[in-house]
């Protein structure tokens, strides 16, 4: 799931390294944003990507997505628990919650992430990744 897709380039990315039986969830507010990411898709020839509308989330199954990526997304959210339960409750067990935000400091997007159900395991170059806990409330 590329959660705030925008025009789509992470979809598209990933639907490409999923192949024809994997699925991606491209979601974004903006209409615009879905219409383009449809577009690229029709122009790429690729057919496993979903576009939904952020407040279609709630349609996915729970404990059907392997990873979310949420890109330049999470210092636009006012308040980032609502989303982070969704996600949480989207992802498989063990799932990947993928972050990265270049208009936030590391110990801003730790401080953000330690009251949520995901444990921090790595920063690899500025993109952190947290693993989804079974139950909620975590540290760091």
């Amino acid at each position: 799931m590329d959660f705030g897709c925008g025009p789509g380039g992470y979809s598209l990315s990933a639907a490409r390294l999923t192949g024809p039986e994997g699925l991606v969830y491209a979601v974004d507010i903006h209409p615009l944003a879905l219409r383009s990411v449809r577009k690229a898709m029709d122009k790429q020839g690729l057919s496993n990507i979903q576009t939904l509308s952020a407040r279609d989330v709630a349609r996915v199954a729970q404990g059907s997505v392997d990873m979310v990526l949420l890109y330049d997304v999470l210092h636009d959210l006012p308040d980032p628990h609502p989303v982070l339960t969704e996600l949480h409750r989207v992802l498989r067990p063990n799932g990947v919650l993928s972050i990265r935000d270049h208009h936030m400091e590391e110990a801003s997007i730790l401080t953000m992430l330690a009251s949520s159900s995901f444990l921090f395991a790595v920063n690899q170059g500025g993109t952190f990744r947290f693993q989804k806990t079974a139950t909620g409330g975590t540290a760091l």
